[in-house]
């Protein structure tokens, strides 16, 4: 498989001004050339990484598919250092479809999703981080998303790792040196002097995973539901945070009837909107299944917005919603919750030390989705919770993986372990055996310890033709 020539439409599925055809492989040029004619009829390998002008043909029918421009690129200077051609050419389904076709009957295979990639990975042009990376970096949402994959690109994340496995590499040697060589008179080191060199990795380690959660949510962004009984301006809050009319609006109760979600961009993080039914008693079977999908989205949250009408009196509806979410363990530190007093262009009705003494540990704010007050305390709020006043520094490079996280866990927890037997005074094998778990556990970021299994169930979930 590794010694297949491989291919595939590197653009996104749809009608495009252009789209891109790669090929990768030991037999790259070969497959490409044949049906490559350029003006003046040479059949040579043009220079490489130089774009030559052509038309794709048919070589049974003679029939021109397209006007090209080509890219044959030598190994080791490509993204998979293999042979790799790159044809550039309109970006209509039809044709790709057919000059992939092409290709494919030439001797080329069909690549699999993430196979390129996974090519850079192997041939060793990207490691694990890396290559996880380019994923990040196609799918972020936010700028600061981009940041952030781009300095894992760039081997930011990559650099701190091998520097803990560097730190721990140094003392599994000096202990597995005494154990191994007792002839050589090596020194069998103390625990006064490893404990200092295991608490620098340790050191290490926790600064990677100090920023993880932070990283995590500028990732794959937070869960917003906002949730309210019928009419107190939930989707008005929607657009008015999105900055743009998606949910509809009117005066009559319970025109949301489903759930609606949005992305919007809270300082880096993307913020997924979810405006949700009304929460109220109805004999209506369609507002039933949309209530019961507005207590599905508030499980669902990490974050939620509790609106009420500022213009009026707390009801028997608002007590309901407050008292569903309470029992859903919203309002304590592991859920949180803010609220919201919307409708402040109206005279005030609602009292707030109500509010404060059904939700005392949520902040609240008010606002007006009509004039736009209070809704940059609204996000200022929302940011404090969950940044805790923490700013994405430019160059900041944070670990954003659930799996690079939990290979850091693990890798803390070892060297944690390891300092028992040298508490104890026990062999030092005791102390290799965690110290190595640790250094694997490592090596799991950056894919020198990873499975075939890991490695296949990473590159699947990224897209053909990357």
């Amino acid at each position: 498989m590794q010694n297949d020539t491989i291919a595939a439409i590197a653009t996104p599925p749809g009608i495009g001004g252009i789209g891109i055809i790669r090929v990768s492989g030991a037999d790259a040029f070969d497959v490409v050339l044949p049906l490559l004619r350029r003006p003046g009829g040479s059949t040579e390998v043009p220079p490489s990484h130089v774009l030559t002008y052509g038309h794709i043909v048919n070589p049974q029918t003679r029939e021109i598919l397209d006007e090209v421009l080509v890219a044959f690129m030598r190994a080791p200077r490509t993204y998979t250092r293999e042979d790799v051609v790159e044809i550039s050419g309109h970006g209509g389904p039809l044709v790709l479809q057919r000059m992939l076709r092409l290709l494919l009957a030439q001797g080329a295979r069909l690549a699999n999703p993430g196979e390129f990639t996974l090519r850079a990975f192997l041939n060793g042009r990207l490691d694990l981080a890396q290559a996880e990376a380019v994923m990040d970096l196609i799918s972020s949402q936010t700028e600061a998303g981009q940041r952030l994959a781009i300095q894992q690109l760039r081997g930011r994340i990559s650099e701190q790792v091998q520097d803990a496995r560097h730190a721990l590499l140094g003392v599994i040697a000096r202990i597995e040196a005494s154990i191994d060589f007792p002839e050589e008179d090596v020194p069998t080191p103390q625990s006064e002097e490893l404990r200092p060199l295991i608490e620098i990795a340790q050191q290490k380690v926790d600064a990677l995973l100090a920023g993880a959660e932070q990283g995590r949510l500028y990732r794959q962004g937070l869960r917003t539901a906002i949730i309210g009984r019928p009419n107190v301006g939930k989707s008005s809050l929607l657009n008015a945070l999105l900055r743009t009319e998606r949910a509809i609006v009117t005066p009559i109760a319970g025109t949301t009837r489903d759930t609606v979600e949005e992305v919007a961009n809270l300082r880096g993080i993307p913020l997924h909107l979810i405006d949700t039914a009304g929460i109220t008693p109805s004999d209506d079977p369609v507002e039933q299944i949309g209530v019961r999908r507005s207590r599905a989205a508030a499980e669902s949250a990490e974050v939620v917005l509790l609106v009420f009408d500022g213009s009026e009196r707390l009801n028997e509806q608002d007590l309901q919603v407050s008292a569903e979410l309470r029992a859903m363990g919203f309002g304590t530190k592991n859920r949180t919750m803010i609220v919201v007093a919307n409708k402040s262009d109206l005279p005030r009705q609602l009292q707030i030390e109500e509010v404060h003494n059904i939700w005392p540990e949520a902040p609240l704010i008010s606002t007006s989705t009509l004039s736009g007050a209070g809704l940059d305390q609204l996000e200022e709020a929302l940011a404090n919770l969950v940044l805790g006043g923490k700013v994405l520094a430019g160059e900041s490079s944070l670990i954003t993986s659930a799996r690079h996280q939990e290979a850091l866990r693990k890798a803390a927890e070892y060297l944690q372990a390891s300092l028992l037997p040298l508490e104890q005074r026990l062999p030092l094998d005791f102390v290799s055996i965690d110290l190595r778990a640790a250094y694997d556990a490592l090596g799991e970021v950056t894919g020198e310890t990873a499975s075939e299994d890991l490695l296949e169930r990473i590159f699947s979930e990224f897209c053909i033709g990357k």
